[in-house]
């Protein structure tokens, strides 16, 4: 029975996850159509080897003919999506919101700073979709024509290669566009955290409409002295991603290793964003003429921000770290 639950499992595991229920029962039941009463293991090999390759048939289970993404990867490649996306949109979405706070003009009226608002938000948003999906397309199709994960397409399959299989739930597994998203975050968070004190800052715009960066909002140099330690939790990251790129499923060790990294991470993290001299001291001065306010109003702000973002640091990484155990459990 092991053999036929894996190579059930080897079919469906190919498929969109909302067909995967149905197509296991109707593949369930064909098997044991094909078996004789009281069958032997030698029958049920005759009967999944006359099935043929688990990936040729998830293939001809799709209904619809896929010529870019094949069946080993199909599934990444739309959950990729279903990540990526939201969360493009969403950043984008934010840094025109700050952006436009920011470089709020009071020669201009509310009416107009909507309609730039709306009209300059609807574009970038359209334009990030597109690159979103054109970048994680070309990725896929690579990874496709490199023989990623194309196991047994182009194989002769034999049903000893289903000895070998580990039946992973849905739930528990790992999947490959969550390890991407990750790494990507880190890659731009990286490049952020050298690159703060160039870019990352106040803007306002010149007569001839470019865009003047006036600040930075973080000391460079402070930044820069935490850079071994950043590091640090940066590589501890990385090796766990591939530690979940090799494995592809949650277990108790795991999800100990990632209790472990996290709890680093939020500790290098929460010293570096404490440090007294991260914020740049004429940030809150120029904010307050800016803004016709007291500058100690500023100042209080600021703090209010870094403890909000202590507070949401740690309840997200205790989140990650409860999901870690709670999929190792499954």
């Amino acid at each position: 029975m092991k053999l036929i639950e894996a190579y059930v499992y080897e079919v469906t595991r190919r498929l969109p996850k909302k067909s995967r229920n149905d197509i296991a029962l109707e593949l369930t039941s064909t098997i044991e159509d094909m078996l004789p009463d009281n069958y032997s293991a030698d029958d049920i090999k005759l009967a999944l080897e006359k099935l043929g390759s688990p990936a040729h048939l998830a293939a001809n289970y799709r209904d619809e003919a896929r010529y870019l993404i094949g069946p080993s990867l199909y599934d990444s490649y739309v959950d990729t999506i279903k990540l990526i996306l939201p969360w493009a949109l969403l950043i984008t979405l934010i840094v025109q919101v700050v952006q436009n706070i920011l470089l709020l003009n009071e020669v201009q009226s509310i009416l107009a700073i909507l309609i730039k608002f709306v009209s300059f938000s609807i574009v970038d948003l359209i334009m990030v979709a597109l690159h979103v999906l054109f970048w994680i397309t070309i990725t896929f199709v690579i990874l496709e024509r490199s023989g990623v994960r194309n196991l047994t397409v182009n194989e002769e399959w034999t049903v000893e290669e289903l000895d070998k299989v580990q039946i992973i739930p849905d739930k528990k597994g790992i999947s490959i566009g969550e390890i991407l998203f990750e790494f990507g975050w880190f890659i731009i968070f990286t490049i952020c955290y050298f690159t703060a004190g160039h870019f990352i800052g106040i803007h306002q715009t010149t007569d001839s409409g470019n865009l003047l960066f006036v600040m930075p909002i973080f000391q460079q140099q402070t930044l820069l002295a935490f850079a071994p330690f950043f590091l640090l939790a940066i590589a501890l990251e990385i090796v766990l991603l591939l530690y979940k790129l090799k494995h592809r499923v949650w277990t108790m060790n795991m999800a100990i290793a990632n209790l472990i990294i996290k709890l680093i991470s939020v500790v290098i993290f929460i010293i570096i964003i404490r440090n007294t001299n991260l914020i740049n001291a004429e940030l809150a001065p120029y904010l307050a003429n800016l803004m016709n306010i007291a500058t100690i109003k500023i100042e209080q702000s600021l703090s209010y921000i870094v403890i909000l973002t202590i507070i949401t640091i740690i309840i997200t990484t205790c989140i990650d770290i409860y999901k870690g155990f709670h999929k190792a459990k499954i």
